[in-house]
């Protein structure tokens, strides 16, 4: 019966080890992504905002927004739908998965309502495309936007 309870109370003691494992490893991981996650909007300089509010941003990115306040057509560009930027965009900006949100901008372009965002392959050609757009919005990772601040104002 001691050896039964010997070895339960091992399995117990390696489960909880596991557990710990597994949470440690979590938390670095999330740590070491911490610096990556900030993301900023861009704005072409025309738009004259530095930043949206969470519900501006979901309504300009799901084009329930399509104008500024200043009567100018909104042009959204993002990148494409499997990179990992655009999949934390979705998440910590919109609060959405990045589906969720294609299936918002299939409905608006296949009923007319609306256009399609602009699909740019990288960050940097999402910024260039953004300043060379009047009226333009996107998102980027603050860290290259501050490498590229020499280059480009973000607003």
């Amino acid at each position: 019966m001691s050896r039964l309870l010997g070895f339960i109370l091992l399995q117990r003691v390696r489960f909880a080890i596991g557990i710990a494992l597994i949470a440690l490893s979590q938390l670095s991981v999330t740590s070491a992504r911490a610096a990556e996650d900030n993301l900023q909007f861009v704005f072409h300089p025309s738009v004259g905002k530095q930043n949206l509010t969470p519900t501006e941003a979901r309504s300009i990115f799901t084009a329930r927004q399509q104008h500024w306040e200043d009567g100018n057509k909104i042009h959204v560009f993002v990148l494409q739908t499997d990179s990992p930027t655009h999949r934390r965009f979705c998440r910590q900006m919109l609060q959405m998965f990045p589906y969720q949100l294609e299936r918002i901008w299939n409905q608006i372009i296949y009923s007319g309502q609306g256009d399609a965002p602009h699909v740019v392959v990288s960050q940097e050609a999402l910024i260039d495309a953004v300043q060379a757009t009047p009226g333009a919005v996107g998102y980027a990772s603050e860290e290259l936007l501050e490498n590229r601040q020499d280059k480009v104002d973000p607003q």
